[in-house]
């Protein structure tokens, strides 16, 4: 099994996969199968790109392929 990279997660939150415009750590931890810190540590680093909102929980995608 290939490394779970951020481009990988990045790619996939921008393809906003479930058509709402909004993403959690929960949603990146079910479809990755990846623990909580690990998927804590893509959505701070997501946050940070500036691809989804600071606030909110859900957090809104700020950068769609739409």
């Amino acid at each position: 099994m290939s490394e779970l990279t951020y481009e990988t997660v990045r790619d996939w939150v921008i393809s906003d996969p479930l058509n709402d415009g909004i993403m959690s750590v929960s949603t990146i931890k079910r479809r990755f199968r990846i623990a909580h810190g690990r998927a804590e540590a893509f959505m701070r680093r997501l946050i940070a790109d500036g691809i989804v909102s600071a606030a909110g929980n859900p957090r809104t995608i700020l950068k769609t392929n739409k």
